[in-house]
């Protein structure tokens, strides 16, 4: 390639993808982003730091996969032949799609495998490479995703030097990019909760000022595209949202924005006495807990979460509850919001599940409903408080759940009709969001001036005016 040089500028928006040095690395954005060159640039980039071997040469195996043969002929193999052109920087044998890249002192075998064909697979399989790359790996079946982990870092062997750069570290890598997931699909939960060995990069919206590769393309590429599409597919295609879930329409569809209330950096208490921290709880055998707080600019806080399967209240409170309290909210006044059917007793020892809290030393106040429209209806107020066009509304990243369960997880169930339900769907993501609501219909009743009566564990009744 020295006499035919290939200039490469990726935009800023996607240096980070392309440099970076995770086992995993994942990219998402709009159509036309630049982010298919990027990732077989970054085929070169790998290749380019192999440990060379005795006769000085860099020798690596790349296997790049699509869902079907079709889509690598028609889009992978051609945007990998712009930059790697055949003849001027290697040869390719179209029988076995096999390129063999060569540059510098840089041997990589780059093989393309689709998965519509049971041979490929099989072969993808039993591969011994340094590199795996997955084009639209959204269309790409998890089980392919995690097999393929243990078949990169095998080439070449340690015989020969093994897969490392020229400091000896691990030059073991797969990386992909593609058009956003839907919601509520394995690859919505991998790129929103990635493991550690996993970094996970959102191209900006096409529209927005971020963009920066825009360009390259010509003048309202964008606009033009969007036109007659709907809004859905506008999302996944221009503003690189997760599409929606074809299981049921989010309770908090049109009121929840995640750039707009999920908090950029970690939220912590504020330590006066007249914020308390509220805590909903949900009963059953899933007991749950959310920790939020008002604080003094009027914010709502949602701070933390605690889950639980297979438990009763009272080892919850002992062992999940008291615990995490004790370790972030120490010296703050606590309250409870629990479920309203907590406080009717139970038929074997006429007590009832708040009496456990009140027990623990937990003062109890009761929600003013427990209809789901009306809960659901404070926490819509409350989202769509703004100061300033900052949100009132703000969640702590560490409330997976809850978050997993406001983007998608809460939702209407889908009738056979194609209707949806009146109700949400009791799944594992509406025990948190039970709680969530307990403690925002508090909130709620404070922000509009209400009375809320809390019962102390002497079952002693008072007042308690939230200020």
């Amino acid at each position: 390639m020295s006499d035919n040089n290939v200039v490469y500028t990726p935009s800023a928006t996607l240096v980070p993808f392309l440099t970076c040095e995770a086992f995993i690395s994942l990219i998402s954005g709009p159509v036309g982003s630049g982010k298919s060159s990027a990732a077989m640039m970054k085929i070169a980039y790998h290749a380019s730091k192999m440990r060379p071997g005795k006769d000085g040469i860099r020798r690596s195996r790349a296997v790049v996969v699509r869902n079907t043969n079709q889509m690598l002929t028609d889009a992978t193999i051609p945007t990998f032949m712009t930059w790697f052109p055949e003849g001027v920087a290697g040869s390719y044998a179209r029988t076995a799609k096999n390129f063999t890249l060569k540059y510098d002192d840089v041997e990589c075998e780059v093989l393309f495998r689709g998965l519509d064909d049971a041979n490929d697979v099989r072969r993808l399989l039993s591969l011994e490479c340094s590199f795996g790359i997955l084009d639209e790996y959204r269309e790409i079946h998890p089980d392919i995703f995690n097999a393929l982990q243990g078949r990169v870092g095998r080439y070449p062997s340690v015989a020969r030097g093994g897969c490392v750069n020229d400091e000896g570290e691990p030059n073991a890598h797969i990386w992909g990019a593609t058009n956003a997931p839907d919601t509520d699909t394995f690859w919505e939960k991998y790129m929103t909760e990635p493991p550690t060995t996993a970094k996970i990069y959102m191209q900006p919206d096409a529209l927005s000022e971020e963009a920066d590769w825009t360009a390259n393309l010509i003048e309202g590429y964008y606009e033009k595209l969007a036109e007659g599409k709907t809004e859905d597919w506008t999302d996944v295609y221009i503003r690189n949202k997760f599409g929606r879930s074809l299981a049921g329409t989010p309770v908090y569809n049109r009121s929840f924005v995640p750039e707009f209330h999920i908090a950029k950096a970690d939220l912590f208490p504020v330590p006066l006495p007249d914020y308390p921290i509220i805590i909903g709880i949900d009963f059953g055998r899933t007991p749950c807990a959310i920790f939020k707080q008002r604080d003094p600019r009027g914010r709502v806080l949602t701070l933390s979460e605690v889950t639980s399967e297979n438990m009763g209240i009272e080892t919850f409170i002992r062992t999940k509850l008291t615990p995490h309290v004790s370790r972030f909210y120490p010296g703050f006044e606590v309250i409870c919001a629990p479920d309203p059917a907590g406080f009717m007793k139970q038929q074997l020892n006429e007590m009832t599940l708040v009496d456990a809290l009140r027990q623990a030393g937990y003062k109890c106040v009761k929600p003013p409903s427990n209809k789901p429209e009306y809960r659901i209806e404070a926490v819509e107020r409350l989202l769509s408080q703004h100061l300033e066009g900052e949100a009132m509304y703000l969640i702590d990243q560490s409330c997976a759940m809850l978050l997993r369960g406001f983007r998608h997880g809460y939702r209407y169930k889908k009738k056979r009709t194609g209707e949806l339900e009146d109700k949400p769907d009791k799944n594992e993501y509406s025990h948190i969001h039970d709680a969530n609501q307990y403690a925002d219909s508090i909130i709620d009743l404070q922000v509009r001036g209400s009375v809320a009566s809390v019962q102390r564990r002497e079952v002693k009744k008072v007042k308690y005016v939230y200020t």
